[in-house]
């Protein structure tokens, strides 16, 4: 599993972005992808979570099996 902070989640939209420590970039993750029993809802901007990373058909990397962290 990977960790990082929920950087941005534009409001009114189904999707966020997770800023990995020590690295550049972000991870792009669909609220389809959220596992935590909160829910997409349940995640904010600053939350530290969990996650694994998975390639989509267009070879980006995403944040799947996205929950926060304990």
């Amino acid at each position: 599993m990977n960790t990082g902070i929920i950087k941005s989640k534009p409001v009114g939209k189904d999707f966020a972005f997770i800023k990995i420590e020590g690295k550049d970039g972000d991870l792009f993750f669909h609220k389809s992808e959220v596992t935590d029993p909160a829910g997409f809802e349940g995640l904010n901007e600053g939350d530290a979570v969990t996650f694994e990373t998975k390639q989509d058909n267009q070879g980006r990397t995403n944040a799947v099996n996205v929950m926060k962290s304990a």
